[in-house]
């Protein structure tokens, strides 16, 4: 378990989406761009979910937490997290600016 601490509050979540959200928060950090994520959280000794908003201004840390909960790393949600992590990675195509090849796109300079 881990305290993320995130926009002056504290979370609590499991190690393996900690991780998760730190490799996301820093692939995001690396392409300039930012998303919204939703994670599960322990709040009052249940799990809830927490929505993130990550990007190049983002500023977490995360520490050990006192408490523990099986269901907080949930592996659809890291699984969902290196998923994102990997589309950030995938080659942009060029689109030419002949309108020929494109006629709906409309091209702003």
């Amino acid at each position: 378990m881990r305290e993320l601490h995130y926009g002056g509050g504290i979370l609590i979540v499991g190690y393996e989406v900690c991780t998760a959200v730190f490799d996301y928060a820093l692939a995001l950090v690396r392409s300039g761009r930012s998303d919204l994520i939703t994670v599960p959280v322990l709040v009052n000794g249940e799990v809830d979910e927490s929505n993130l908003l990550l990007g190049p201004t983002t500023q977490i840390f995360c520490t050990p937490a006192g408490v523990t909960h099986p269901d907080l790393d949930d592996p659809a949600v890291v699984s969902d997290l290196r998923a994102r992590i990997d589309g950030l990675h995938r080659p942009i195509m060029a689109l030419s600016p002949d309108t020929a090849t494109y006629p709906d796109f409309e091209f702003e300079y």
